[in-house]
């Protein structure tokens, strides 16, 4: 489980900081979401900080999305479903 659904299994909404690699595709997703913000590391500062903040603390719906989300996350049972898929390949491939 990564960092963002780790968030969002905590029912919360996330304000994220791209820093390198896959960040800035996920930051992009869990936005897309409904669930965080996003500030660029060269735009990371404290007036930048405080608005996105700001803007997730006084809309609710940022929350309200997350608790949706984590409802579903929690309702997927992913580790069974993950196990049970790895568990089909090896039995594929021993064949």
């Amino acid at each position: 489980m990564n960092c963002f659904n780790y968030d969002r299994f905590a029912w919360r909404f996330a304000l994220v900081v791209l820093y390198s690699h896959d960040q800035p595709d996920n930051a992009e997703r869990v936005e897309r979401l409904g669930t965080s913000r996003t500030i660029n590391r060269n735009q990371y500062s404290a007036p930048q900080v405080a608005k996105k903040l700001r803007e997730l603390l006084n809309n609710p719906n940022y929350a309200a999305k997350a608790v949706e989300l984590a409802d579903i996350i929690k309702a997927e049972n992913g580790v069974s479903i993950a196990c049970d898929a790895i568990e089909k390949q090896l039995q594929a491939a021993s064949r």
